[in-house]
């Protein structure tokens, strides 16, 4: 709603200068910002897009994004997030095994025992993984036994997926 108008100058001229409130948060929405200004409702950017008046795109571009791969949602909480990558909001995705906890655990548990040091070749440090001896997918009773993990440097990790294995 049209809260007042206040004179700003032009040159030599002054203007009418048109202020609402926004119906979903009551912020200050000057007519030039960018904003909805529907018939019935006057929304500050982030209240159009919470409400669906404004895309993702659309929000984004009027902060001054307009990258590819970036995106903008409503989390589970009603807050706006911005993020990179997938179009698949961060909160909707799926937990894998493989990022869960235990099996954090088991790969920092492996380069432990090995003494962050890749046991192909003695590389110490630098890109490390911690590789199922028996694959991670036939043999899923033992995913976070330590007894079948080892560590491998990038490069030896890469030769012994390109072995055929059990």
């Amino acid at each position: 709603m049209l809260d007042r108008i206040t004179k700003i100058r032009n040159g030599d001229e002054w203007w009418n200068y048109k202020i609402y409130k926004c119906d979903g948060c009551n912020k200050d929405v000057g007519e030039s910002d960018y904003a909805y200004f529907g018939e019935d409702t006057q929304l500050c950017r982030e209240c159009a897009f919470k409400k669906g008046r404004f895309s993702g795109e659309e929000y984004l571009n009027s902060i001054g994004i307009s990258l590819n791969g970036i995106h903008a949602g409503i989390n589970p909480n009603g807050e706006i997030e911005i993020w990179r990558g997938k179009k698949t909001p961060p909160w909707e995705r799926k937990c894998t095994k493989r990022s869960s906890p235990e099996y954090e655990r088991w790969r920092t548990r492996v380069f432990e025992r090995d003494d962050y040091t890749c046991q192909k070749c003695g590389q110490r440090g630098g890109i490390l993984n911690a590789h199922h001896i028996k694959s991670y997918a036939k043999h899923k009773g033992l995913r976070t036994n330590i007894d079948n993990g080892i560590t491998l440097c990038k490069a030896c990790h890469k030769k012994e997926h390109s072995k055929r294995r059990d």
